[in-house]
């Protein structure tokens, strides 16, 4: 549905540049003026000056397309690689764990600090004195 949304945004866009650039072509719409951009002298109708502008715009458009595409190849591959080694960890630990054999190793459990605000009231504070 989201395809056929942009292609026909797309399809709307250009109708509107080539209305645009028809509509003022001829000599009652030519520039007072010349104007440079880069030492470059430009110069005709503003049906021309829109123009330029359509390419300018899609130019920079194709650059941002670029720059995105690029971030979004360079994460999905540094993804697959953190996958890869979280896999190959697991099979590493795996392996010392078949290694070790008949030693036991204690499973090993985090111990997170309680706030003080969650503690039980029966229980003494840290550093309190009992009677």
């Amino acid at each position: 549905m989201i395809i056929i949304l942009g292609v026909l945004v797309a399809v709307l866009a250009v109708a509107a540049g080539v209305a645009g650039v028809a509509a003022n072509t001829g000599e009652a719409n030519r520039l007072g003026s010349e104007f440079s951009v880069f030492d470059y002298q430009f110069g005709g109708t503003t049906g021309e000056l829109f123009l330029l502008g359509i390419v300018v715009g899609l130019v920079g458009g194709v650059g941002v397309s670029l720059t995105l595409s690029g971030v979004l190849r360079s994460t999905r591959k540094n993804m697959a690689v953190r996958r890869e080694l979280r896999e190959s960890r697991r099979v590493a630990a795996a392996a010392r764990a078949d290694q070790a054999g008949d030693r036991k190793t204690p499973a090993r459990t985090t111990h997170w600090p309680v706030p003080q605000f969650l503690r039980k009231s029966d229980s003494p504070a840290r550093g309190a004195t009992t009677k």
